[in-house]
């Protein structure tokens, strides 16, 4: 008996290593020209290559889903579709940018507007991290769990290497965490938490999509983990607003509500 969304997981998976061979074609090459969109974030030809692979995948094997991809035109058709395939094509564009070989590829589906099916996939390092609802979560086919600490003083955190969120430093140096931070790129931190790596990450800006956390909160909820906004509420996918306003927290567990609740002041 074929289980949960096992099929969905499987295109989902051949299409974030398909768009992650083209990502690393490009990314042999060197030289890598910027250009900078509206919002003022990068894009390269890399990130509109590996949406097309990923774009054709989807569409071969799931003509009537609907799909919420960054580098493509939102039409708003999709809010009409119970499924939508949310889509990353380079996760960390600024790190492909300075090759730190910290970044992924997401494919994530939303059914109902529940994350079900997550692949995270780290072309520099071959790492594919994937999750289906109700089958747990993996890392190039063995099975992943978060960390089990308990404790607010013993969790490591990751951050991005150019933290400009001065509420997050002063939440992080108030609470007496600021010395358990560990500087990683983009989405790879998520991957951490999932794969016990790390404990805890918090993004306190508006400035994270459907694209960014769908994909991930699949992994690190089926790792065991728990992600939601800032306020602890859960995220709900494919709405007319894709901006997270309200950032998010992405955690083993154990301290999440007591985190939301520290946060309160900050947000």
């Amino acid at each position: 008996m074929t289980g949960l969304y096992e099929h969905e997981l499987e295109v989902a998976e051949r299409a974030a290593r398909a768009a992650g061979e083209v990502i690393a074609a490009h990314y042999a090459n060197g030289a890598i020209e910027v250009i900078t969109k509206p919002d003022a974030s990068p894009v390269t030809a890399a990130d509109k290559a590996a949406s097309a692979t990923i774009t054709e995948i989807l569409r071969a094997a799931f003509p009537h889903d609907a799909i919420l991809d960054e580098e493509l035109p939102d039409d708003g058709a999709r809010l009409g579709a119970e499924r939508v395939w949310i889509v990353d094509p380079l996760d960390g564009t600024r790190d492909f940018v300075a090759r730190t070989g910290q970044f992924s590829v997401h494919v994530g589906l939303a059914v109902g507007g529940a994350a079900v099916v997550g692949v995270m996939y780290q072309p520099v390092a071959d790492a594919l991290y994937a999750a289906r609802q109700g089958g747990g979560a993996w890392r190039n086919g063995k099975r992943i769990r978060v960390a089990g600490t308990r404790e607010l003083c013993e969790l490591r955190i990751g951050t991005s290497r150019q933290l400009s969120d001065q509420r997050l430093v002063q939440f992080l140096a108030e609470a007496g965490l600021d010395g358990q931070v560990v500087a990683m790129g983009a989405s790879t931190k998520h991957a951490a938490i999932a794969a016990g790596e790390l404990d805890l990450t918090i993004n306190l800006l508006p400035g994270e999509f459907d694209w960014d956390t769908c994909a991930p909160e699949v992994v690190i909820r089926e790792a065991g983990g728990r992600m939601t906004d800032a306020d602890g509420a859960p995220f709900r996918y494919n709405q007319r607003e894709v901006r997270h306003r309200r950032g998010s927290i992405a955690s083993n567990g154990p301290c999440h509500d007591q985190l939301v609740e520290r946060l309160r002041g900050y947000l």
